[in-house]
């Protein structure tokens, strides 16, 4: 039983850096067309604020979520005895 749940664990884990190696594509794509919104002179300055301050939340929120996971299975790893 163990063996398998180490192998669920792998999986997910696998899964979890698929995931992350997407999120990353897109957050870096979405940052570079703020920037490039930013830049163009579209946006008025109380609109620019906002979505500036948005994008600094958004980071906040993202950086907790991603510990909290991370912290996750770092417990799964203890309870289940190490992945090999």
């Amino acid at each position: 039983m163990k063996d398998a749940s180490k192998e669920i664990l792998r999986f997910w884990k696998t899964q979890w850096e698929a995931y992350m190696k997407s999120m990353t594509a897109m957050q870096e794509q979405g940052e570079t067309m703020l920037e490039m919104i930013q830049k163009s002179g579209v946006l008025q300055e109380g609109s620019l604020n906002m979505v500036r301050e948005w994008a600094k939340k958004y980071k906040s929120i993202q950086k907790s979520y991603l510990d909290a996971v991370e912290e996750h299975f770092e417990k799964l790893d203890d309870i289940i005895g190490g992945t090999p």
